[in-house]
């Protein structure tokens, strides 16, 4: 199981020289990389999980479908999509879909230099789409301004899951009012239910909440973050490899 602060990569080719390429440019960088030989393959990852960066080689992916698919994925459509083209060919297709396009055969400082320069927008929106395992009462109050006593399950920047005490009900507007770990003013907010399961759970997107508490709140979850992040262990290159199946079909 991935650490949930970790970078994931996916490396879409069947082409082993451009593949040896990328690899210890992504390593370098703690960026753990799956490498798919058949872009069908790659793109069930988008179900499975959220991925911080795609590499398409457009020698077996001609119309960029797995970049084009990225796009409009829940949860990896601000993914950095590199598109590999064929040196002499024109950028085009690639150019407006792709965040970066690198000419093959690949220049090892020119790959550096491009994920480099991407590295931080993968950073920030990793930041960004974090969820904290927390434990916390929350006083939520519903649209009908029946008042419940839920826990929290998780949360992030954009909202939370519970536990509630009662039933709630799906595109209700809730009032929540709870206490993070270490902050001694409660914080108060406005969410949507997006979803709800059984065993009372439910999942909440924060509608408004107050500059000062988003604040407290994004203040705080930075710092969980950079907490998470410094206690993943510096695994060697051949070790992460191992952990993730270097070629999936």
């Amino acid at each position: 199981m991935t650490n949930s602060c970790e970078l994931q990569a996916v490396v879409v080719s069947s082409d082993p020289a451009l593949v040896k390429s990328i690899l210890p440019c992504l390593e370098n960088l703690g960026i753990v990389p799956s490498v798919y030989t058949e872009p069908a393959s790659a793109l069930e990852t988008l179900t499975r999980q959220k991925i911080d960066a795609f590499f398409v080689d457009r020698d077996l992916d001609p119309e960029l479908s797995v970049v084009k698919c990225m796009r409009s994925s829940p949860s990896s459509r601000a993914a950095v999509a590199f598109a590999i083209v064929p040196g002499q060919t024109s950028a085009g297709e690639a150019s407006r879909v792709a965040d970066f396009v690198v000419d093959k055969p690949l220049a090892p400082d020119t790959m550096n230099r491009s994920l480099r320069a991407a590295y931080g927008i993968m950073l920030k929106e990793r930041k960004r789409y974090f969820r904290h395992a927390l434990r916390v009462p929350v006083d939520l109050t519903d649209s009908s301004y029946r008042r419940f006593t839920c826990e929290t399950i998780n949360i992030s920047q954009a909202g939370m899951a519970i536990a509630c005490s009662g039933p709630v009900a799906t595109r209700d507007i809730v009032q929540l009012d709870f206490h993070l770990p270490g902050i001694g003013d409660k914080i108060e907010a406005k969410a949507q239910i997006i979803w709800t399961a059984q065993s009372d759970k439910a999942g909440l997107t924060f509608t408004h909440m107050s500059s000062s508490d988003r604040q407290r709140l994004m203040k705080w979850l930075e710092e969980e973050f950079h907490q998470a992040w410094s206690m993943v262990p510096p695994t060697p290159a051949a070790a992460r490899l191992n952990r993730v199946p270097q070629y999936q079909h």
